[in-house]
């Protein structure tokens, strides 16, 4: 029996058949839309770690203006720090959908636990067309998947509704939480989004450039 979109849509965020049905623009139901958002922000991931020499010394708001420029280029409405309740880094929209996005340069666990609160708290509505988002994290520190564990824990022990952490993705270092939203009362997803600028070579080449 063959698969439905239901079932595909049913499987992992990184099964690739699922990644190529959303990829396509099949389906137009709200998770659907937010999850092509995600995996387009998740090539800008990409992209940004395969040239870290030539994107590292940037600040958070070009990083942000470069990610918002990337998903103009595949088709998506996007802006940065558009007017949401305050002023939100990242605001993907079509019609009436919305995928909100904060971003943060890691400044350790308090400062992203600011920018969770920030996203959930001030800048989306959770509403049933606004009620998944995303927290992105630009960090130079090591061991990417180490930090991604150390921020959901902080979220789930610090912030003051239940938060359940639904994944950690070894295959993406990605993680997604949901809790109920305080204002909407629907249960609100972020996508967790970390990207390493952490770039230390150790070869010969790199040994003699140092010093």
């Amino acid at each position: 029996m063959n698969p439905s979109i239901a079932d595909i849509m049913n499987l992992p965020d990184d099964n690739p058949v699922k990644a190529a049905l959303l990829n396509a623009g099949i389906g137009n139901l709200y998770d659907e839309y937010c999850a092509r958002v995600e995996s387009a922000i998740l090539d800008g991931v990409f992209h940004f770690e395969n040239n870290k020499p030539q994107f590292g010394a940037l600040g958070e708001d070009a990083l942000t203006a470069i990610l918002v420029f990337g998903l103009s280029m595949k088709g998506f409405s996007a802006d940065h720090d558009n007017y949401r309740n305050g002023h939100c880094d990242l605001v993907v929209k079509e019609g009436r959908y919305e995928w909100h996005g904060e971003a943060k340069l890691d400044t350790g666990p308090g400062y992203v636990m600011e920018g969770f609160r920030q996203l959930c708290d001030r800048y989306s509505p959770g509403g049933p067309t606004s009620n998944r988002g995303g927290l992105i994290i630009y960090t130079k520190k090591r061991d990417k998947f180490k930090i991604l564990k150390v921020w959901a824990a902080r979220i789930v022990k610090d912030y003051e509704v239940a938060v359940t952490i639904l994944d950690v993705c070894k295959n993406t270092l990605t993680a997604s939480t949901t809790h109920k939203h305080a204002a909407s009362g629907l249960d609100y997803k972020v996508k967790h989004l970390p990207i390493s600028f952490y770039h230390k070579p150790t070869d010969k080449s790199a040994r003699n450039r140092k010093s």
